[in-house]
């Protein structure tokens, strides 16, 4: 069986369809994972270093504003169309995840009759995967709240998200082996573990807006024993470190970050709500207002059941932190000191993977 994965342009995308091919190939390996995605960004430093096949395909999002870079949009698509079609061939399933590459990767299978199913990963569909549906794909969703907002999407199954293993183990551990993996971490950062860290984090580029807040809060964080873990982002600048804080580029193990945190301070990607919900980490979302408004509707799966706090963007300010983070801490460490199971399924991959298996008759029956 030769699956097309079609994931491009953030984590949120690229993550859980890398899970799902990887739990495909190892529970059976006569299933054959390949990737449609671009060139450039995270689809080049995640899916070209995976050992899976990549093909290339021209960008073209659908422009959301009439400029004159919009006239280029159509001859853009057409080529991505020509280059899906060469990439489709012989393909029997093509499982999507949303993202520029979906929409022609949709449409190209449609005309060649390969059967669609579609992985949901925001609280609210984008345009991509609204096509596919229209399209008459198979649709799974990560959370339940998408079909409740839409009734469009309310016959989706709910799987949940696919997550990297170290994920997965990290939500089964007992509360005394995630305050060993603290003290280890907290040794290695150079903190103290029996006072309060807080990790922050704005996706893999950062966040320029949460980075200068942080710059600005330090001199606080300091006096009041806070101590913080940054993530600025591959390509800012690093900052100096100090007794109580510790800059990163990006982290690498963030199961084991979000296990010895008391408190995370993030952007609210799918991807970053589904771990931190499974995790059982206390978060505090500053959620980014970019394409149909989604990471809202992410951050308050979580806030809508006690794990987190949201904050709009323009609340997200010096004084704002300065005056609450010992009250967000206190939070934290309240639902830490508590074992809560997982918020979000832990075997989506499974649940998705077998639903990719049961189309296997459909692909040869075409």
């Amino acid at each position: 069986m030769r699956v097309a994965l079609a994931a491009a342009g953030t984590a949120g995308h690229i993550e859980p369809a890398l899970a799902l091919a990887r739990w495909l190939q190892a529970d059976d390996p006569s299933i054959h994972c390949e990737f449609i995605g671009t060139s450039a960004g995270l689809d080049t430093s995640i899916l070209q270093s995976s050992g899976f096949t990549l093909h290339p395909v021209t960008k073209a999002p659908f422009p959301r504003r009439s400029t004159l870079t919009a006239l280029a949009w159509p001859f853009k698509f057409a080529r991505a169309i020509s280059q899906i079609s060469r990439a489709l061939k012989g393909c029997d399933l093509v499982v999507g995840f949303g993202g520029y590459v979906c929409a022609p990767t949709y449409l190209v299978a449609r005309a060649k009759k390969i059967p669609i199913v579609i992985h949901e990963a925001n609280a609210k569909p984008g345009m991509a995967n609204n096509l596919g549906r229209a399209l008459g794909a198979h649709l799974t969703v990560a959370f339940e709240s998408t079909g409740l907002r839409d009734s469009k999407w309310g016959k989706a199954e709910i799987v949940g998200m696919p997550l990297r293993s170290s994920i997965i183990e990290g939500a089964q551990l007992s509360l005394e082996a995630r305050n060993q993996i603290r003290i280890k971490k907290a040794n290695d950062w150079g903190f103290d573990p029996k006072r309060p860290i807080v990790v922050v984090f704005g996706g893999s580029q950062g966040s320029q807006a949460i980075n200068a807040v942080i710059s600005e809060i330090l001199p606080h964080t300091a006096r009041i024993g806070i101590q913080i873990l940054h993530a600025v982002g591959a390509g800012n600048r690093l900052p100096a470190r100090s007794e109580n804080y510790l800059p990163l580029h990006y982290i690498a193990d963030m199961a084991d970050t979000l296990l010895a945190a008391d408190l995370s301070i993030s952007r609210a990607g799918a991807v970053t709500c589904a771990e931190i919900g499974v995790l059982g980490t206390f978060g505090v979302f500053v959620p980014l207002a970019i394409g149909n408004g989604e990471q809202s509707f992410n951050a308050l799966e979580l806030s809508d059941r006690g794990a987190a706090i949201v904050l709009d963007q323009t609340q997200l300010t010096t004084r704002h932190l300065s005056q609450n983070l010992i009250s967000y801490v206190k939070q934290a460490q309240q639902y830490r000191a508590t074992t809560h199971a997982p918020l979000f399924p832990i075997d989506a991959p499974a649940k998705l993977g077998g639903i990719v298996k049961s189309q296997r008759n459909h692909g040869r029956q075409r």
